[in-house]
């Protein structure tokens, strides 16, 4: 009987030596460290010659706030930047915490036009 343990013993033994002597032949190339990589969400911004561009500062005409001026015909949302017009489906509901004189004044504010959604191409 205690040479049936110990043939069994010996081939365990074995059996182990052998998994871990392939184990380690498989990934004795991984073992070395590789060089880290810079992990940059976007490229560093590259600035051309002929990429510069100067603009000349313009006067943007004076936005007066909503409260003030309820005779100005373009209400704008200062939170998402969009102007409607009387045509909007959507003038009569939104308060509009900024007036304009004209679409000219809202675009030259940064405001953007009021679409819907059959109008938004996707």
């Amino acid at each position: 009987m205690l040479w049936l343990f110990s043939q069994m013993f010996v081939l365990c033994v074995v059996s182990f030596g052998v998994g871990v002597l392939l184990t380690w032949l498989s990934v004795r190339g991984r073992l070395r460290p590789e060089p880290l990589k810079p992990r940059l969400a976007l490229p560093a911004p590259r600035i051309a010659a002929e990429d510069v561009v100067v603009r000349q500062q313009s006067v943007a005409p004076p936005v007066v706030p909503a409260d003030k001026q309820k005779s100005l015909p373009v209400k704008g949302n200062s939170k998402t930047m969009v102007y409607h017009t009387p045509q909007s489906p959507y003038y009569n509901r939104m308060k509009g915490d900024m007036a304009f004189a004209s679409e000219a004044e809202a675009l030259g504010a940064g405001y953007r036009m009021w679409t819907t959604k059959a109008r938004v191409k996707a």
